[in-house]
């Protein structure tokens, strides 16, 4: 049998017993070694009187007129600690055997119980974990075998039926604190018939269950309204489509995932984002990622911008511009310029790439040179 009986655990029933009464207590393990106590110079010595209570299966009490005969034990009763009818260690009281007797039963059962405790935790933990690890699986896995699938999406207790959206949610690297903060904040999201896994230190995983009838209001809504109350800087959150069975549930992860990656690249600072909101940005990076060759007039085209002495400025000024949907009165207010000087700076930005802003096609070009040079930029 797995040791069920631990120092941490041992400690733990030493220091809340002593909390309540007033005498020392000993925690011996199956060889008769003092893991825990009150005394800690105690601490990996042999005790004689749990060494016996092992050999005999019963409790043994130790009397001031045989102290002499238990050279490593004082005065006291030691009664075994018992889990699924084995003995798995010691409770030694310390005191005269008349002073102690009447409550030592309790603290023996006591002392049982915390054991019992643990492990049920353990076994539930352990089986969450399981459970997650099923699920982790099977929206990251490759397989198709659907019989397998559905097994597998059984044995994690999910109905193939089931309509889910993936949340992927990341946050920089952060303490152990703060990490409970994140974590803290993501269960206040929470549906008694969602799944909640953390994938890595940094990121976390919402399988989140369509409620029937559905709201009006779109997840990501819902999700920016939640979020207000929350402290934590620079969380990004990708909200991925309701899509019912495995495949459309992977489908959700993969979309929330290559949002993740996109966002993080674009907006450090963070957000919530959903598919649409990144439509370009995303056509860009599987342009990049996928046929790299492809990109590199364009990504060209938008150095030639930055490598001017006024770069900097000219990049800000396209920025807004297409922020603001080519609106030129909105953008040289917005930037602090006069009308003249923005026809201008659209003008040079013309002369450099031989795309004029001012063409609603030229604009997409370069919008889209912007974010492949961007993109390439901060992954390089």
């Amino acid at each position: 049998m797995k040791t069920i009986l631990t120092e941490q655990l041992a400690n733990e029933i030493v220091k809340r017993t002593m909390s309540i009464i007033h005498a020392n207590i000993n925690i011996m393990d199956q060889t008769g070694t003092i893991i825990a106590s009150g005394v800690p110079s105690r601490i990996g010595q042999l005790h004689d009187g749990a060494v016996q209570v092992i050999k005999e299966k019963h409790t043994i009490e130790i009397d001031t007129s045989r102290t002499n005969h238990w050279h490593s034990s004082q005065p006291g009763i030691n009664l075994p600690i018992t889990f699924q009818e084995n003995i798995v260690g010691v409770i030694g009281i310390t005191g005269h055997p008349d002073d102690i007797r009447d409550y030592s039963q309790l603290i023996q059962m006591g002392a049982e119980l915390t054991l019992e405790q643990a492990f049920l935790t353990n076994e539930i933990q352990q089986n969450k974990q399981i459970r997650q690890n099923q699920i982790t699986n099977i929206l990251l896995g490759t397989e198709q075998d659907q019989t397998y699938i559905q097994e597998r999406a059984h044995y994690a207790k999910l109905d193939i039926k089931t309509t889910y959206a993936v949340i992927i949610i990341s946050t920089p690297v952060l303490d152990k604190k703060h990490t409970k903060d994140v974590e803290k904040h993501i269960h206040s999201w929470l549906n008694q018939e969602d799944e909640y896994i953390p994938l890595f230190t940094n990121q976390h995983l919402i399988l989140k269950k369509e409620i029937q009838p559905s709201s009006n209001t779109p997840l990501k809504d819902i999700l920016i309204e939640k979020h207000k109350t929350s402290a934590i800087p620079h969380m990004t959150i990708a909200v991925g489509p309701y899509l019912t069975g495995v495949n459309g549930w992977r489908q959700s992860y993969q979309e929330a995932q290559k949002i993740i990656e996109v966002a993080n690249t674009l907006y450090p600072s963070g957000g919530i984002w959903s598919y649409q909101d990144l439509n370009l940005a995303i056509l860009a990076y599987d342009l990049l990622k996928n046929t790299p060759q492809s990109t590199k007039q364009l990504i060209a085209t938008y150095h030639r911008i930055l490598t001017e002495n006024d770069g900097t400025q000219l990049h800000q000024t396209l920025k807004t511009y297409i922020e603001e949907n080519g609106k030129m009165s909105i953008t040289s207010d917005k930037l602090f310029i006069h009308r003249n000087t923005l026809t201008y700076r659209l003008d040079k930005i013309y002369q450099i790439t031989g795309k004029d802003p001012r063409n609603i096609n030229h604009l997409l070009e370069l919008k889209m040179a912007q974010l492949l040079y961007k993109l390439e930029s901060n992954n390089n």
